[in-house]
């Protein structure tokens, strides 16, 4: 079942062609990753699949239902979480409380209801903190919920900003450079909630990473931006001895 498509998407500032008639697509349960040199397009891809930017032309559907004018908390509301390049935690919040706010549960409580606690507003409190906890201890922060998010380690950081997208029930997750900064050892642990996180909750994961190794240990496939256009896709081995992919990194003719 497809998942995600763009078809023949272009995204222009001014006379700057950031995206170039892109097409793409994800399949059910699949780890999609995308790749290419900085300046390539790549976030802003990631910005216009949550709904940061509209594409000039070309069409992004989610489920088969096209998304191009849904703001970015609809395209939540649908199933679409990200993470950021730049990591955006409450870090003077604990680390429970920053995914908490990302829960529908904790969004949804009228005043009446928290003045007038009864069993069942009860009951669906357990059962939001419960769904954080899960995700919590799949990203290895269970034990630490009551501290400071500011007080994490880098690492550590990184991976609560995925647990908080999680929380939000989300279906397709992005992962906008989640290794960027990690030395081997967290990388390591960062591959491991990934695969988790892809087999625990069925979701798809499209992740930007300029790790090339660890893109090539973890994708089912990969695409290849070069100056907002396509130039490669397909499983790793494919993608990294294609001649184009090969000048793009290293900048010379094959």
């Amino acid at each position: 079942m497809e998942i995600l498509r763009l078809e023949g998407v272009t995204v222009k500032f001014g006379g700057l062609v950031a995206v170039n008639k892109v097409d793409l697509h994800m399949d059910q349960g699949e780890i999609l990753a995308l790749i290419g040199p900085n300046g390539a397009g790549k976030t802003t891809l990631f910005n216009l699949l949550t709904g940061i930017y509209s594409p000039t032309s070309g069409t992004v559907f989610y489920k088969q239902q096209p998304v191009n004018k849904l703001k970015p908390y609809e395209r939540v509301d649908l199933g679409i979480a990200r993470t950021f390049q730049n990591i955006r935690l409450i870090k003077n919040m604990t680390v429970l409380e920053n995914v908490l706010v990302a829960h529908k549960g904790c969004n949804s409580e009228s005043v009446w209801r928290s003045m007038f606690l009864t069993s069942k507003t009860k009951q669906q409190r357990q059962n939001v903190v419960a769904d954080c906890m899960e995700v919590l201890k799949i990203v290895g922060l269970d034990s630490k919920i009551d501290e400071l998010a500011g007080n994490l380690p880098y690492g550590e950081q990184r991976l609560l900003e995925i647990a908080r997208a999680m929380a939000t029930k989300c279906r397709l997750l992005l992962l906008d450079e989640p290794a960027a900064g990690m030395n081997s050892q967290e990388k390591k642990q960062l591959v491991d909630v990934i695969r988790n996180l892809s087999k625990t909750y069925n979701v798809e994961i499209l992740i930007i990473e300029h790790d090339i190794r660890m893109v090539m240990s973890i994708a089912d496939r990969v695409v290849v931006l070069e100056h907002g256009e396509k130039i490669a896709e397909g499983i790793g081995p494919e993608v990294q001895n294609n001649p184009k992919v090969i000048k793009a990194y290293l900048g010379e003719d094959i």
